[in-house]
């Protein structure tokens, strides 16, 4: 999709392999956002720039809001998309792709430009080998989860993420409607992030506590922690507080292997391992 969007001159990951691929190649899709946040960025800089005074005819204006507006929704879906390619890559290999962009700001505003983590390596290939078949991302191409746009992902999150701390600040158990959303959701790259994100550290660690050791519970936060980790901050201050969170709530040596278990993206992987929590025998015993 991404590839296809961008034409020929835009494939520079699977998509530059092969003229079949299908699915999002996402370097292509990154182009792609940042090309129509500019154009989105310019026409509302224009639109507020350029208020039609009175007595002239505002078809023109009204015509270039309406583009802005298409713009802005455009946006929301390629990002959503964007999100579950990057998190979703196809079981056959890695996708050659930078982090997920920042949620589509407010207009007028620039998504900051991330950072490019090391490409994923391959095996050598000698001579006689055929090159290998285009990684495809289907999750990020065809499937966006059980929400119709990324409003709607983490407008729940909140929600859940508030029926939460409600419950942990009440000494009630967290519901069991949450519990069912967290699960069917765990790997929804914009509900787990949006849900970490208010939870905080200490919310998440209060959320593990509150599984009691159910398997399916710790499992699916394991999921969800990880699929938010590329989609939010998560560096060595907020596992330090997790963790700390959790030896305080008497669930560090869970917390530990829930981290050790989730499929962190790579800079929260490099934090976790500068902070060295490890699943020692004393943890798990």
């Amino acid at each position: 999709m991404g590839a296809q969007m961008g034409g020929g001159q835009m494939r520079t990951g699977p998509g530059a392999r092969d003229p079949q691929f299908r699915g999002i190649d996402p370097p292509a899709l990154d182009r792609v956002i940042r090309q129509l946040q500019d154009a989105q960025n310019a026409i509302q800089g224009w639109l507020n720039g350029h208020r039609p005074p009175p007595g002239v005819s505002t078809a023109g204006y009204r015509q270039a809001d309406e583009v802005a507006r298409w713009a802005a929704e455009q946006l929301e879906m390629l990002t959503r998309r964007y999100n579950y390619a990057v998190t979703h890559p196809s079981p056959g290999g890695g996708v050659d792709a930078p982090p997920a962009p920042a949620p589509a700001p407010t207009p007028g505003t620039r998504t900051p430009q991330p950072t490019r983590p090391p490409k994923s390596a391959e095996p050598p290939r000698g001579p006689s080998q055929h090159p290998p078949s285009p990684r495809t991302t289907p999750h990020g191409a065809g499937d966006i989860g059980n929400f119709p746009d990324r409003k709607a992902a983490t407008r729940a999150a909140r929600t859940d993420a508030l029926a939460v701390v409600a419950s942990i600040r009440d000494g009630r158990p967290v519901p069991d409607p949450v519990w069912r959303h967290l699960k069917a959701n765990a790997d929804d790259p914009d509900y787990t992030g949006a849900l970490y994100e208010r939870l905080g550290p200490a919310g998440a660690a209060a959320l593990l506590k509150a599984a009691h050791g159910d398997e399916a519970k710790v499992e699916a936060v394991r999921e969800a922690l990880g699929v938010s980790s590329h989609h939010m901050t998560m560096d060595a201050r907020w596992l330090r507080a997790f963790l700390a969170e959790a030896d305080r709530a008497g669930v560090r040596p869970v917390a530990v292997q829930v981290l050790a278990g989730a499929e962190l993206s790579p800079r929260a992987r490099e934090a976790l391992a500068r902070i060295g929590p490890r699943p020692h025998a004393a943890d798990v015993a």
